[in-house]
């Protein structure tokens, strides 16, 4: 009887602690838009050295090093 009844108070409080969760949303004020290309984003923290935020040329330079460094058959230059 004692088994059950501390089997029933662990499920209760797992119910409970399930039901508990916050909302996990990004608030719309840091938001990024998603109506720009990627290469005009200004305010992003995780900025590439060499690359120049706005122009586009020098973001597709920056994805190219990127792909070019992850080659496992890249020849070192």
């Amino acid at each position: 009887m004692r088994l059950a009844s501390t089997g029933a108070l662990l499920g209760a409080i797992l119910l409970n602690a399930a039901c508990g969760e916050t909302v996990q949303t990004i608030p719309s004020a840091t938001a990024r838009k998603a109506d720009s290309a990627a290469w005009q984003i200004k305010d992003n923290g995780f900025i590439a050295p060499g690359w120049t935020p706005g122009d586009q040329q020098s973001w597709n330079e920056q994805l190219k090093k990127r792909a070019q460094a992850q080659n496992d058959f890249a020849t070192p230059k």
